[in-house]
């Protein structure tokens, strides 16, 4: 039987037997997605009426019912000798959903495996127990490509549409919990260059947050690079300028002020390049320029 991958942290992409679905029907994609995210079994007409809300009950059905039968087409094991080989796919009566005994792999359960385990941790938890959960958070991040169904949408005033809506402000909370507490404790065990990626990361999904700008900006300067931190600064500013017409808080300001005092400092400390004059009256007489290349 073959393994139904379905990644749904970003757009959407599904597996089987390693080989990649394309679907000649969105609304049949759509219905193996939703069936893999929420499990358990479904009437067919709430289905039906999820996916083709604007139709007639009869041509609703029967709609379900073609986008069923592409789902099975799809999901058969081409070299299988069971007498049910669509085993991915499972019906009672008027119910249909998948079915989990059947090979399945999802993201979301790796992501809501670790969420489950971060949660019971207000404060960093002790050696080794913080680095066996931070390593357990980096492979459930390391699969995040982007909001739940990203660019995934119907588009008809389908309920469908409202469900992903739902669905990506829940997997949201999720993956701030995830990223603001893989970042802290990063932190607190010193290590500033993972913090950077870990944050960055996050930005990328958040882009709108002053807290992880700040944060960012922090972790540039304690590694000693108050350039990058202007620079984050920077983003910043020109992002919620753009998107939300307004100013970074005070406390934005006041860290990027300290980033700007250190870089002068810096550059006030750092030796003077001798200049060419100099160069050319320290050089013995009988010694030729090299080229100006």
């Amino acid at each position: 039987m073959g393994v139904l991958h379905l990644a749904v942290l970003g757009s959407p992409e599904v597996f089987h037997n390693e080989s990649r679905l394309t679907f000649p029907l969105r609304k049949a994609q759509a219905l193996l997605l939703y069936l893999a995210v929420e499990g358990g079994m479904h009437p067919r007409s709430n289905l039906a009426a999820l996916l083709w809300p604007d139709s007639e009950p009869h041509a609703a059905r029967t709609a379900l019912r073609n986008a069923i039968a592409l789902l099975r087409n799809l999901l058969t094991d081409a070299d299988s000798a069971s007498a049910y080989p669509h085993s991915h796919l499972r019906s009672e009566r008027d119910l249909i959903g998948l079915d989990r005994q059947a090979p399945l792999e999802l993201d979301l359960e790796v992501v809501q495996q670790a969420y489950k385990q971060v949660h019971q941790f207000s404060t960093v938890p002790a050696e080794p127990q913080r680095a066996s959960l931070a390593a357990q958070i980096q492979r459930a991040l390391s699969l995040v490509r982007g909001p739940f169904l990203d660019g995934f949408w119907l588009r008809e005033e389908a309920p469908f549409d409202e469900w992903v809506q739902q669905q990506q402000q829940r997997w949201q909370v999720r993956l701030q919990l995830l990223f603001d507490r893989l970042s802290c404790w990063q932190e607190v065990a010193g290590e500033l260059e993972p913090a950077r990626v870990t944050l960055t990361r996050w930005l990328a999904l958040d882009p709108l947050s002053e807290e992880i700008y700040r944060r960012l900006m922090r972790v540039h300067l304690a590694l000693g690079d108050a350039t990058a931190a202007l620079q984050v600064y920077a983003t910043c500013r020109a992002r919620l300028a753009q998107e939300l017409q307004i100013e970074p808080s005070a406390d934005t300001v006041a860290l990027a002020s300290n980033g700007r005092a250190i870089a002068i400092g810096r550059q006030r400390n750092s030796p003077a390049r001798p200049s060419l004059a100099t160069t050319a009256e320290s050089r013995p007489s009988g010694e030729l320029a090299a080229p100006l290349v």
